[in-house]
């Protein structure tokens, strides 16, 4: 017992009051994004033209510079750069436009991982295996994407600030954890 205590506190980590920090930060952070959700989508929506702009620029960059006659793929490569270029652009000066494709993209996500988690669940539970966690979170996972579709135009003006921050709120709430309980274990080893 003793010696499976001191594998438990080797494997945690040493600086639990920096965990700790970072931690409230990112709960306290993901809340600040919930209560602004709407302007955290668009912020993001924004955010993510810019890096389409500049990942098209960088692969034109490429096509222009490396004239890889020989390649095949060559024509593909600048019409995919040419794309990510235009796209972007039309995100920064268009985010609604854009946050309403990116929210429509997350519901179909959703909806197929969550028919995927259901599939999973009746194989694993056709072999007695542990499947419940699989089908529920499956058929949340396909209730929210079907909700999001629902209420759709209107879900693209806060779905991905609020995904954005409820993802804080637990990464926070998780490292709070982990920092607690190294704090423990630290004072009985």
């Amino acid at each position: 017992m003793e010696k499976k205590l001191q594998v438990v506190v080797e494997e945690t980590p040493l600086k639990w009051k920096w965990l700790l920090f970072l931690g409230i930060l990112d709960v306290v952070f993901g809340v600040l994004g919930i209560a602004v959700a709407e302007l955290l989508t668009i912020t993001t929506t924004i955010l993510f033209g810019i890096l389409m702009f500049i990942s098209g620029l960088i692969q034109l960059y490429h096509w222009f510079k490396e004239k890889e006659s020989k390649w095949s793929g060559r024509i593909a490569h600048i019409i995919f750069a040419l794309l990510y270029v235009l796209g972007g652009i039309f995100i920064f000066f268009d985010p609604l436009t854009g946050a309403s494709a990116l929210t429509i993209a997350l519901a179909v996500i959703f909806i197929l991982i969550g028919s995927m988690r259901v599939g999973l669940a009746m194989f694993l539970a056709s072999h007695r295996w542990h499947w419940l966690q699989h089908a529920i979170g499956g058929i949340l996972a396909i209730f929210l994407g079907v909700y999001i579709i629902i209420i759709w135009p209107v879900s693209s003006l806060w779905v991905i600030g609020l995904l954005i921050s409820v993802e804080m709120v637990l990464n926070g709430w998780q490292m709070i954890v982990v920092a607690l309980r190294s704090k423990k274990l630290q004072q009985h080893s």
